[in-house]
């Protein structure tokens, strides 16, 4: 099997490229910045989606794309526009729309967006949790760039009999490269150094091993069930808090922890659809697995 990847060293990228290689699948992976790390089945590509020649070599031949690529401003996903809306949609949007024909017209069968729960928006009231079924209501423009390409995966199924499907994941966490760019190194940095923390916030968390779990469970389960479709990847229901607690006991440092969290996520994801084929994320064992490894690697620097 031969898959394509956009944005491979973004967060997400990195989580789906350790899976599809462990399953030893033939990856051709693009990046923007080039591509790090070796592997006999690994071929990096550098380039940007705007590049038609580049998207042409990066889908010749593949059996299926994984579309992970976003282009932002540094650190922001919501507001990732900045002050170029034009620029971002057309490095997102028209890009995005553009891989699937390249790769439709390349006869590649299968593609997998990786979209977001921000597709959700804010929803009203704050408990309600959200399944495939209920509206999308974007409230920002990364909601709305997501559910856009949503719906052409949806319209390039309808029209031209391919298997192009999506994911919502919600927040990842996990180790990536750099260490840096891992959620909650601020704050095991922070307790370390005896900074300030920041307020604690009520969020939804998906490990990037457990997304890239879905990935692979998507691209491998039959069409008839999942083209054309979107599925919610989400797992736990977080107070940050709790997370600065449990770092502070693993780094063995005194903390003045910021007051619980009062509210609660807008919009917290079912994964009904995901579950019914199999997937079974790793719950609070593979988080504390994660704040130990985290623990440690912030502690070695």
């Amino acid at each position: 099997m031969r898959v394509a990847v956009t944005g491979a060293t973004g967060i997400v990228g990195q989580f789906v490229l350790q899976r599809l290689l462990a399953e030893q699948v033939e990856v051709r992976a693009l990046s923007r910045t080039g591509g790090h790390g070796r592997h006999p089945s690994l071929q990096w590509l550098q380039g940007d989606l705007r590049d038609a020649v580049v998207v042409e070599r990066l889908v010749h031949g593949v059996d299926a794309v994984v579309h992970c690529a976003y282009q932002h401003q540094p650190g922001r996903y919501r507001g990732g526009e900045g002050d170029d809306r034009l620029g971002y949609w057309r490095a997102n949007l028209l890009a995005g729309i553009e891989l699937m024909e390249r790769a439709r017209r390349a006869l590649v069968p299968r593609l997998l967006l990786i979209s977001s729960r921000a597709v959700f928006g804010r929803r009203s009231p704050a408990l309600n949790s959200v399944g495939e079924d209920d509206l999308p209501l974007p409230d920002s423009f990364y909601g709305a760039l997501k559910l856009a390409l949503e719906a052409h995966v949806g319209a390039f199924s309808a029209n031209d009999g391919v298997c192009y499907s999506s994911l919502r994941p919600t927040g990842v966490y996990g180790l990536v490269r750099p260490l840096e760019r891992s959620k909650w190194f601020d704050i095991a940095s922070a307790l370390l150094h005896g900074q300030p923390l920041p307020p604690a916030r009520l969020a939804t968390e998906v490990h990037g091993e457990d997304l890239a779990a879905a990935v692979w469970l998507l691209l491998q389960a039959p069409a008839e069930d999942v083209a054309g479709r979107s599925f919610n990847c989400s797992d736990l229901l977080l107070d940050s808090r709790d997370v600065m607690a449990a770092l502070a006991e693993l780094l063995a440092v005194p903390a003045q922890l910021p007051p619980a969290a009062r509210q609660a996520p807008r919009h917290p994801m079912r994964s009904d659809a995901l579950r019914a084929l199999g997937w079974r994320p790793g719950g609070r064992a593979l988080l504390q697995r994660v704040l130990e490894e985290l623990a440690d690697s912030v502690a070695a620097l």
